[in-house]
């Protein structure tokens, strides 16, 4: 079979209502396919024209039809609207792309009416074992009738390889972003229905969110199918729930249900708990139908996988890593640092932790390229390397030109949406850094650690701890698009073994990493700043997010919680203002994530103050406590 390529199909959005009357109300049958009757959406042929066959079909593979062996299927429902065509001819074949040669039986009517339509077929296909059939219908459209009328149902998935549609001899099954399943069925009698006979199909949580609490109560959706005549009154319900390190089962009980034959319905099973930590699958049973056993118990099981947070433990505080690429060479990359600036100045976002990776430009190199910025482009996944580029805590954002997880953010509010959605992503870690400069200002000595509120983070396939060591307030006169350009973020030196980080183990939830390095000559420590962050490694960029981050200056603070008028210091604090006195003028102060504020205003945290008396920088830590 192809997958759709040349020809271009829209779906209609509107809402379509259920029309048919009692078409399936008859006991004597059973129906056989994947749609709900209510229908939902129409499937169009954009800019087709003259006469041609537009059609649809569905495959019913041998695993469904073995159940049925020796039954015969009579006739074809289908749904439409529009109303469409002169006739409509309905069909079972063993080969889409080879109808003519494979096709067993057909049937035709000219009255075929808008909304659902049973079609006999001439003569019945007796089901035998093995069997994998298609069976659709075929409208001949003619000039002048637009092509839009093939419905799907309002189920809220669509089985892939299940559902075909096409014009003339050509079939397509990409039904991908649809979600919905062609209305079409197969209506079958005989004697060898299989009785408490029930498809599990699908299973969702309710709350749309695969983040559970472990031992918490916790209700899913399960989308179900009874295969044979008789309603389905009662089920059983067992859970397998799976961790790298651990297994653990639950039963439960369902009854008082009303599950109509080969009508997908969507069931609530409520309280069902989770009782391992960490990321899980839990494989959903049914093991009991009516009482009995299931005949066909193949198709009874559904997995949902999702992450469990441990009993006890709510998300913490979420920094967000900002990970700009630029280059000195390009003429774009002062104004994107501008928009960059007042994004975070304007909406205050003191969570943001930014960094520069460094690239060479259009054979301009640049001064502040570190080897490890060679495999920082792996971050561009299958886009080649561009600047200025952007990182938001490396996560994949859908319907973005470039592939990710760096991105080219041109526009303000753009970027303020992503930053607020990379806040909002739950973190279960927490990290503080406290690096400390040397008496004779040459070596820093680091220290970080952190807490785990669950044994693992959310899809982690490698766990790793990443910091780097980052100056700011470089005056630059190489800078392409600006003049004595002042460089903030740049990465010195990465002070893990590799680009991305040192392996990370929270099994025991606690961890610490030391690390010591000689500071060079030509670099500020007073202008200087350690960042660190828990990420996952993956061989695949996509797969590489970082779950949170934390920064520290590198300063040999005072920790004082005010600065009193007189006594040789260079400034006060008083009614949340910075005064600065004789002798001394001010640079800049910031917050604690190194965003620089106003020295007028200050609301009550820990600041940064760096004051100069011509000869010598000074930077102290503040606490404002008005």
């Amino acid at each position: 079979m192809k997958n759709f390529r040349n020809k271009a199909f829209l779906l209609s959005l509107a809402s379509l209502s259920l029309m048919g009357g009692d078409l399936f109300a008859q006991s004597d049958n059973v129906r056989l396919g994947y749609c709900t009757t209510d229908y939902s959406r129409g499937l169009i042929a954009q800019g087709q024209t003259g006469t041609h066959t537009y059609q649809a079909a569905i495959c019913l593979t041998s695993d469904m039809l073995d159940k049925y062996v020796g039954d015969k299927i009579k006739s074809i429902e289908f749904a439409i609207k529009p109303l469409r065509g002169k006739s409509a001819t309905v069909f079972v074949c063993t080969d889409l792309d080879n109808m003519k040669n494979t096709t067993i039986t057909t049937g035709t009517t000219t009255e075929h009416q808008e909304g659902w339509n049973k079609v006999n077929l001439r003569k019945p296909v007796t089901i035998k074992k093995g069997m994998e059939l298609y069976v659709g219908y075929q409208l001949l459209i003619w000039d002048g009738e637009d092509y839009d009328c093939l419905l799907f149902d309002n189920s809220p998935y669509g089985l892939k390889g299940k559902n075909w549609y096409g014009i003339d001899d050509k079939w397509y099954s990409n039904i991908s972003g649809i979600d919905h399943n062609l209305c079409v069925r197969a209506v079958v009698s005989g004697d060898n229905f299989p009785e408490n006979d029930i498809t599990l199909i699908r299973v969702d949580p309710v709350d749309g969110s695969d983040f559970v609490t472990q031992n918490s109560p916790k209700d899913f959706y399960a989308y179900v199918q009874n295969n044979g005549s008789k309603p389905i009154t009662a089920i059983s319900l067992s859970t397998l729930s799976k961790t790298a390190s651990n297994q653990q089962t639950a039963d439960f009980s369902y009854d008082n249900l009303n599950i109509p034959n080969n009508e997908p319905t969507k069931l609530l099973f409520t309280n069902v708990t989770i009782p391992v930590e960490g990321n899980f699958t839990t494989n959903f049973s049914i093991n009991k139908v009516n009482g009995e056993s299931d005949p066909y118990p193949s198709d009874n099981t559904a997995d949902r996988i999702g992450f469990s947070i441990k009993e006890g433990t709510e998300p913490v505080s979420r920094n967000v890593l900002f990970e700009e690429f630029t280059a000195e060479g390009s003429e774009d990359s002062p104004a994107a640092d501008e928009m960059h600036n007042k994004v975070i100045d304007d909406n205050d976002l003191d969570y943001v932790v930014w960094v520069k990776h460094h690239r060479n430009f259009q054979k301009i190199s640049d001064k502040f390229v570190i080897p490890e910025d060679d495999d920082y482009a792996e971050l561009y996944g299958t886009s080649r390397p561009f600047v200025p580029a952007s990182c938001l805590d490396r996560l994949i954002i859908s319907n973005m030109e470039d592939s990710g997880p760096a991105y080219f953010i041109p526009y303000e509010d753009q970027l303020a949406t992503f930053f607020g959605i990379a806040k909002e992503q739950p973190s279960f870690v927490s990290l503080e850094v406290n690096p400390t400069v040397s008496a004779d200002g040459k070596t820093l000595n680091v220290e970080v650690s952190g807490h785990a509120g669950t044994n693992e983070m959310p899809l982690q396939t490698d766990l790793r701890l990443t910091t780097w060591l980052v100056e700011d307030y470089i005056v630059s006169k190489t800078q392409k698009g600006a003049t004595n350009y002042v460089q903030n973020g740049v990465i010195r030196k990465v002070l893990s073994g590799s680009a991305w980080g040192d392996k990370l183990d929270i099994s025991n939830y606690d961890f610490n990493k030391s690390f010591s390095v000689a500071l060079d000559p030509e670099w500020k420590a007073e202008n200087m700043r350690v960042v660190s962050f828990v990420g996952n490694y993956d061989s695949s960029a996509f797969k590489r997010q970082v779950y949170n981050s934390a920064q520290a200056n590198c300063n040999l603070s005072t920790g004082i919680s005010s600065v009193g008028v007189g006594g040789g210091q260079p400034f006060a604090v008083s009614g949340g203002k910075v005064f600065v006195n004789k002798g001394f003028s001010l640079l800049d102060v910031c917050d604690i994530t190194g965003r620089k504020v106003s020295a007028d205003n200050l609301s009550n945290g820990l600041y940064f103050v760096r004051t100069t008396d011509g000869k010598q920088v000074y930077t102290q830590k503040i606490c404002v406590k008005r």
